[in-house]
């Protein structure tokens, strides 16, 4: 039976399961978005599920949890059921569920409850059709599932095939909420809380205040930046609104922060001293990067168009913030130059297109100037991406802002020296390894971009440190000591937990 399905047996496994639990402290691992996710895991999705993998590969006490916006409370999720939302064998179906954290009211809440069920009937047909038969199908034994699978194929298209087919083609259980295999956490003083996605989004901080006052256990947030915060004009307003609710709510009851660079825990501090919010202890714990395996996965091919180290390379989201109107103006300044043109040079983004670009996006599409010299490509293979990572002659990343800048740490591990900005925490990161530039000085993009186009030697004092000094921690390492962090709260009186502001100065400076 599908692991989304919730039946006597899976109850039961649970039951026992938190009968053992009792024995020691519980790790909780937020998982909300991991569940709603069925793409490849990017950014801080990523990150939530890199933890996640660790900890129940090496943490007796990790068990998932999700929080349910409809009784705004956790569920807790059997190993066997996380895992499987992890590995991307299964994802959230989240018809008729709200983001819990959004503020305000949507559309859909003008409709009478009672009649919401019709009303998603009327609008959603396709979805409802297949929600149906999914409900069946996990329910179902093997024989009866493949012939419901059968009859759900025709509707699967469109938006639906990402959701429930895998890259291969295979089906992915679509699981109803009320098939979830879950049931409600009860907290307990010696429970620690750890949330590392997109609490913003996907939970409802007030909730997880007041439960936190009935039961007093421990929270560890992980805090990747506050950039809606100090720059909201990369950011529609309403996420703006949300980020903000969260984490005035979140800082004041988190028992630990723990934040990726020294950036970010400078700008929490400031913040939080600015507003006059408690702040309890914060500790820095670098994100991880595995090294590509030698005689792994193969390569692909490049795409059409493209040859080695004869091209640029930009992976991202595009979004405001992003830099890749900058990148777009040097190029056709480059351009004009004849600088491309001469050396057969190209420049690529990798990236789906984000919130508030779709001048820009038109402008890449249908740009007649650009002739071909600059590729976006938005859905990427693994082994393509392989194949423009070794293929790049350097990377790109003039982000205005980042809390830590991972694209990097990945390019060096390839030996790729990198062309990135001033902002955030990339010179943290970027170390010698990197020349940082201002993401406002365009002029200083426009030469350095033109110089390690005509000439690859300017480049090669980097490249050359990367080789014989780069190092950075994996996820294995990073997250053996996030959790390290993270356990040592086991130490704090859970009755003190909630009042950050009664907590040690120690504590602070680790």
């Amino acid at each position: 039976m599908p692991a989304g399905c919730c039946d006597q047996r899976e109850h039961g496994h649970m039951s026992a399961e938190s009968a053992r639990s009792r024995v020691e402290p519980r790790i909780l691992l937020d998982l909300s978005w991991s569940l709603r996710w069925a793409g490849p895991p990017v950014g801080i999705l990523r990150v939530e599920r890199e933890l996640a993998r660790f900890a129940f590969a090496s943490l007796p006490a990790a068990h998932g949890v999700f929080f349910d916006p409809a009784t705004r409370r956790y569920r807790l999720l059997d190993r066997a059921t996380a895992l499987r939302f992890l590995a991307g064998d299964a994802v959230l179906d989240t018809l008729g569920l709200r983001d819990p954290g959004r503020v305000g009211r949507r559309k859909s809440d003008r409709i009478p409850a009672t009649l919401r069920p019709l009303a998603r009937w009327l609008l959603q047909s396709r979805h409802m059709a297949l929600q149906t038969l999914e409900r069946r199908r996990l329910a179902a034994p093997p024989e009866r599932a493949a012939r419901i699978a059968r009859l759900q194929a025709p509707l699967i298209k469109g938006k639906y095939r990402g959701l429930m087919l895998k890259g291969d083609g295979s089906r992915r259980d679509f699981v109803p909420l009320d098939a979830l295999a879950s049931a409600p956490v009860d907290f307990r003083p010696d429970d620690i809380l750890v949330c590392a996605g997109a609490g913003w989004s996907h939970t409802d901080i007030a909730a997880i205040r007041d439960q936190k006052q009935a039961t007093p256990f421990r929270l560890a947030l992980l805090c990747y930046d506050i950039i809606p915060i100090l720059f909201p004009q990369f950011y529609k307003p309403h996420d703006v609104e949300s980020f903000t609710h969260y984490f005035e709510g979140a800082f004041r009851i988190a028992d630990l922060v723990l934040v990726n660079s020294r950036r970010v825990e400078a700008d929490v501090k400031a913040w939080c001293t600015r507003l006059a919010l408690p702040l309890a202890a914060t500790t820095v714990v670098p994100l991880g990067a595995d090294i590509p395996a030698a005689g792994g996965a193969p390569a692909g091919a490049l795409p059409s168009g493209l040859e080695p180290q004869k091209f640029a390379l930009f992976v991202s989201t595009i979004e405001p913030r992003k830099g890749h109107r900058l990148l777009y103006e040097t190029w056709l300044r480059l351009l004009a130059a004849g600088v491309p043109q001469k050396a057969g040079f190209k420049l690529v983004f990798v990236g789906r297109p984000g919130w508030m670009v779709e001048d820009l996006v038109r402008a890449l599409d249908s740009d007649e100037r650009l002739n071909g010299t600059l590729l976006r490509l938005d859905r990427v293979d693994d082994a393509t991406m392989r194949a423009l990572s070794a293929g790049a002659a350097f990377c790109l990343y003039p982000s205005r802002y980042e809390g830590y800048g991972l694209p990097l740490v990945e390019a060096f591990h390839l030996g790729k020296a990198v062309i990135a900005s001033t902002g955030g925490s990339l010179p943290e990161v970027a170390g010698p390894f990197s020349p940082c530039l201002d993401p406002e000085d365009a002029e200083a993009w426009f030469t350095t971009m033109r110089r390690w186009i005509e000439d690859p030697s300017a480049r090669a004092p980097y490249e050359e440190t990367i080789r014989t000094s780069f190092r950075h921690p994996g996820w294995s390492e990073s997250a053996a000591l996030f959790f390290a962090r993270v356990t040592d709260l086991l130490a704090v009186d859970p009755q003190q937990s909630g009042e950050p502001q009664a907590r040690s100065s120690a504590a602070r400076s680790r």
